[in-house]
């Protein structure tokens, strides 16, 4: 399967940098497993060099947590073949863009081959400085663009700017991107950076498909099927649904029905079998990450899967198993129609 990667985005200054440390220090803390790639600009634009990478200038270099820093070249898609090609184990990748750049033509590179045989883009993450978006808004086109062209944004600095700008910044980022998730602290209102990182963290981490056998196996007796909810709380307020899928889907169909769940719905994950564009019928893997729906086909049925017998999970807040129930039924109907 594809790398997914994750833009971290966000006009100068609005804290990119320190959520990648935070980011970092989280996982090397805690000795996560699996390989995190983390693409920067300059090695100097990262804050953990003195302290983590000794001085060192190489193009990638190894980090704490199981991560691995690489300088952005000339391309970008040279850039992220080489990582892939020298880190096979990648599990996610990290990009921070420049403060002045726009998603939209990085979105563009990563949809083009060879790259886009190799990593899939996953999520466009802005972070906003509640104290000075407004001024940047003209400064340049670009602190718009990356608004409009998120799937999650991050509002920091709001201690800094106030309690009345701050209102004033989401109420502006809700007029831009209504449909945008808008990641704050439910304690609060307001997201600090730890809540952040654990937001970026949770984004990059693929629910478990496997959730839905272990809590068939919790529940002696009662036996899960769509329609029938599996749910747990999860850490900083999200929480998580899985759901077996039965029969053959319309991927196209099962794509949009997604794309219409609400901005709730942070993250979800599945794997069934089904039909694309094409009619072509196989195992595919479908996420969708804040409003971003993709797919991709899978050469042969993973393990642990038997039959036609597929899985969805769902992270996020105000979780509606019977919506996400609805989509996987639309699909299956949209599917036996056409057959």
């Amino acid at each position: 399967m594809r790398v997914p990667l994750v833009v971290v985005t966000g006009f100068l200054g609005a804290g990119k940098t320190t959520l990648i440390n935070r980011l970092l220090a989280r996982r090397a803390k805690r000795h996560a497993r699996g390989k995190l790639g983390v693409i920067v600009n300059e090695l100097g634009a990262i804050g953990i060099d003195g302290a983590l990478l000794g001085g060192e200038t190489a193009k990638q270099i190894e980090l704490p947590g199981g991560c691995v820093c690489c300088v952005l070249g000339d391309e970008l898609d040279r850039t992220l073949l080489e990582l892939c090609e020298r880190n096979p184990e990648l599990e996610a990748i990290v990009l921070e863009t420049t403060g002045v750049a726009e998603p939209l033509p990085i979105a563009w590179a990563v949809r083009r081959d060879p790259v886009a045989q190799r990593v899939r883009l996953a999520a466009v993450v802005t972070l906003v400085d509640a104290e000075n978006f407004i001024a940047s808004r003209a400064v340049s086109p670009a602190a718009d663009a990356q608004v409009a062209y998120a799937d999650v944004l991050l509002l920091t600095k709001p201690e800094q700017a106030g309690e009345a700008k701050a209102d004033s910044v989401e109420r502006l980022l809700r007029e831009i991107a209504p449909r945008r998730v808008l990641l704050l602290n439910p304690a609060t209102a307001r997201g600090s950076i730890d809540d952040h990182a654990a937001a970026l963290e949770q984004l990059l981490a693929d629910p478990r498909l496997e959730r839905v056998a272990d809590d068939e196996a919790s529940h002696e007796g009662h036996d899960h099927g769509v329609g029938e909810e599996c749910r747990e709380s999860g850490t900083h307020g999200v929480d998580s649904i899985a759901l077996e899928i039965s029969g053959v889907l319309d991927l196209e169909e099962l794509e949009d029905q997604l794309a219409a769940l609400p901005a709730s719905y942070i993250r979800i994950k599945g794997i069934a079998r089904a039909v694309d564009e094409r009619r072509v019928e196989g195992w595919f893997a479908f996420h969708r990450v804040g409003l971003r729906v993709s797919s991709e086909p899978l050469e042969q049925r993973p393990e642990g899967f038997s039959g036609t017998a597929g899985r969805i999970v769902a992270l996020g807040t105000d979780l509606d198993a019977n919506a996400v129930t609805e989509c996987v039924n639309v699909a299956l109907h949209a599917r036996s129609g056409s057959s």
